[in-house]
C-alpha cells in the first residue's frame, strides 16, 4: 500500500537567508550601541529613522525604511531620548531661547514659554524625533494674538470689553437704588389707597391700576435683591478682566520674544517645521570607527 506523505511541498533549506536576517538585526544592534559609545548622534539618529534621515538630510526619495529594526530597541526609548536631549538642548537654548525644558520623567521634556511668572506649559520637545509637540490649544491662542495685534487688538479684548460693559450695567442698578427707593414708597402708598384686594363693584380701571402697581412693586423688589449681589458680582467680573489682562500681557511677552529672535511669526513657523533638518546637519558627520559596528545607508 503507498503511503501518503503528510505535507505535500517540498521544504527549502532557508537557513542561509534566516542567518542572514538575524546578522542583520544583530548588526544594527551594535551600530546603535557603537554610536551611542561614540557620541555620534548624527549617526544615532540615522539609524533611528533611516527613511527621515535620507530625506531630509541627504534628499534623498524611494528610500527604504528600517521602522522593523527600529522596534527591536523600542523599550530603549526613555533611556536614548535622555540620550539625545542633552546636546539638542544646548542647541536650542541658541536657537529658541525662549522654551524651557523640565525633565518630569526619564526622557519626557515637559516644554514651557518663557521664564516669567504666569509663563505657559506649551506642550513637550521629543529628542528622538527632534520636534516640538506644542499644545493645540495655547499654539492657536498664540497664533489668534499675533493675528489680531496687527488689528491694534488683544486675545481677550472682545472678552474684556464685553465684562466691563457688563460691570457699568451692574453699577447702574446700585446707582438707582434711591430712586427705586422712592418709586416704591409712592406705588406702596397708591396701593394702600385702592386697596390690595379688589372691592365687588369696583371698575375695571382701579382694577388695571391694582395689577400694574403689584407688578411693578416685584419688579423693584427683584431689582433690590440683585442690587445686593452687585458688589460680588463686580468683583467676580474684575478677577476676570485681571486674569484675562494677564493672559494677554503673557502672550505680548511670547510675541515679542519671538520676533526678537525671527522677526516675525512667520519665521518662527519655518525654523520649527525645519528643526530636525537645521538641527541634525549641523551634527559632526562622521561614520563609525572602523573596528566597531558597520555603517548602514
Amino acid at each position: 500500500m503507498e503511503q501518503t506523505p503528510y505535507l505535500k511541498t517540498e521544504i527549502l533549506d532557508e537557513r542561509a537567508q534566516f542567518s542572514n536576517a538575524l546578522e542583520a538585526k544583530l548588526q544594527y544592534i551594535s551600530d546603535v550601541q557603537q554610536a551611542i559609545n561614540e557620541d555620534n548622534d548624527r549617526k544615532l539618529f540615522q539609524l533611528l529613522d533611516s527613511k527621515k534621515y535620507s530625506t531630509i538630510i541627504k534628499e534623498q526619495i524611494d528610500v527604504t525604511d528600517n521602522q522593523r529594526d527600529f522596534r527591536m530597541i523600542d523599550d530603549l526609548m526613555e533611556a536614548l531620548s535622555h540620550h539625545l536631549s542633552q546636546r539638542l538642548i544646548q542647541y536650542l537654548s541658541e536657537r529658541f531661547p525662549f522654551f524651557y525644558y523640565e525633565e518630569d520623567t526619564r526622557g519626557v521634556y515637559q516644554l514651557y514659554f518663557g521664564n516669567w511668572w504666569d509663563r505657559r506649559h506649551f506642550g513637550l520637545l521629543d529628542p528622538i524625533t527632534v520636534t516640538f509637540i506644542f499644545d493645540e490649544d495655547e499654539y492657536e491662542m498664540l497664533q489668534k494674538s499675533v493675528e489680531l495685534a496687527t488689528e491694534g487688538r488683544r486675545y481677550h479684548t472682545n472678552i474684556i470689553e464685553k465684562t466691563t460693559k457688563a460691570n457699568e450695567k451692574l453699577q447702574k442698578i446700585v446707582d438707582k437704588q434711591d430712586e427705586r427707593d422712592q418709586e416704591r414708597d409712592q406705588f406702596q402708598k397708591e396701593l394702600e389707597k385702592i386697596g390690595e384686594k379688589p372691592g365687588m363693584f369696583e371698575s375695571q380701571e382701579n382694577k388695571a391700576r391694582r395689577e400694574f402697581l403689584k407688578q411693578r412693586l416685584s419688579e423693584i423688589r427683584s431689582m433690590d435683591e440683585k442690587a445686593w449681589e452687585v458688589p460680588k458680582l463686580i468683583a467676580e467680573n474684575n478677577d476676570l478682566i485681571l486674569n484675562y489682562s494677564k493672559e494677554d500681557t503673557i502672550l505680548i511677552y511670547e510675541q515679542r520674544a519671538i520676533n526678537d529672535q525671527f522677526g516675525n511669526f512667520e519665521n518662527f513657523k519655518v525654523a520649527v517645521k525645519d528643526l530636525y533638518r537645521d538641527y541634525v546637519k549641523q551634527l559632526d558627520d562622521r561614520p563609525l570607527s572602523a573596528n566597531g559596528g558597520r555603517i548602514h545607508d
